[in-house]
């Protein structure tokens, strides 16, 4: 997941419309100083002033949104107990830009070439990000007008052959592969949790009273559905009324209700209409009176199915852009890769 947080942030921030045509760059003898040179990739020569923009952009969108704090952050990481919100932007800075530098290299097998209405708006914007930098950043980067527009070109191309990949390759998620399901769960719990956070489940005198209460609450239920007794028929309110904690609207996929309730209890939901209460049913836990508010719950699904596009769509790109790396680059690495003594030169976080 981290690896993702940056990503839709450099979506319509990096990735404009482009100002040239594939012709590839050739390395400036000044960007390959020591003191310059961020990293090497492949014959990409990636220099402060480049990584800057990307850092400078993303700075600025970050602390409008979430205030200069957002930098004091400490995030979840895999591989040790937390990581820095600067030392994750820093690193997913430079695969963002190996990503670039990546499908970039493959523009010429798409036959990917911009407009002249591309080339006028890239223009438009490096002048405007240029002149929005003050002469010691100008100075310090090496930053100049040019510069900007050809790392903006580089995205606007990139984003293209990204485009043509998808086009190439469209991904189709169902509704039935997608669906959500709401229901409401009232439910009898049969145990205690204990100091130490077990469970201890009810001894069977206890579990008969859930059940009994289980049994009353569902006969009401029929009653009031009988009896056309909407203010009676209302699940959650008899459920305020038994002081059923645990009993809530759930929204599911088929597979976690499944997973959660076991086999039984899934045919039951699913064999269900809309609005239609179920008999007391026995879990492992307690006893339970459901209520189906939608099998397939429109908006839920609607979400679930755009995010399981969007992770199938990261997929392939991502299976697509590491097999280009190694061709490129099999050797490149965070933070091995990098020299950090440079990149540690360009200030995230505002003292």
């Amino acid at each position: 997941m981290k690896n993702r947080i940056l990503s839709l942030l450099l979506l319509g921030i990096i990735l404009v419309t482009g100002i040239s045509g594939c012709t590839k760059r050739s390395v400036d003898e000044n960007d390959i100083k020591d003191d310059k040179v961020v990293f090497q990739y492949g014959s990409n020569i990636v220099t402060k002033a480049e990584v800057y923009v990307y850092i400078n952009t993303i700075k600025e969108r970050y602390e409008s949104q979430y205030g200069d704090e957002v930098w004091a952050l400490a995030l979840p990481d895999a591989d040790s107990d937390e990581i820095s919100m600067v030392d994750l932007t820093k690193q997913e800075v430079v695969e963002e830009i190996i990503k670039v530098k990546t499908l970039y290299a493959h523009a010429d097998d798409f036959d990917i070439t911009l407009t002249e209405k591309e080339k006028s708006d890239i223009e438009e914007k490096a002048k405007s990000f240029y002149d929005g930098l003050t002469d010691n950043e100008k100075l310090d980067m090496s930053l100049t007008n040019d510069k900007i527009i050809q790392i903006l070109t580089e995205n606007a191309i990139a984003k293209k052959v990204e485009d043509k990949i998808l086009e190439d390759n469209p991904i189709e998620i169902s509704d039935e592969q997608a669906r959500m399901t709401t229901f409401y769960d009232m439910y009898f719990d049969c145990y205690d949790i204990a100091e130490d956070g077990s469970i201890v489940p009810y001894d069977k005198e206890k579990r008969s009273e859930q059940y009994e209460k289980a049994l009353a609450a569902c006969s009401t239920l029929a009653t009031a559905v009988l009896d056309d007794d909407e203010e009676a028929e209302s699940i959650e309110k008899l459920s305020e009324y038994y002081k059923l904690e645990h009993s809530k609207t759930q929204t599911m996929a088929p597979e976690d209700i499944l997973e959660t309730y076991g086999e039984d209890i899934y045919n039951l939901l699913y064999s269900m209409k809309n609005g239609e209460y179920s008999t007391v049913v026995e879990s492992e836990y307690g006893y339970h009176v459901f209520q189906m508010i939608a099998l397939t719950d429109i908006d839920e699904t609607a979400a679930r199915k755009a995010q399981m596009t969007q992770n199938a769509i990261d997929d392939m790109l991502s299976d697509t852009i590491s097999k280009w790396q190694k061709e490129i680059d099999k050797d490149f690495t965070y933070p091995d890769s990098v020299n950090m003594d440079v990149y540690d030169t360009i200030e995230l976080k505002s003292e």
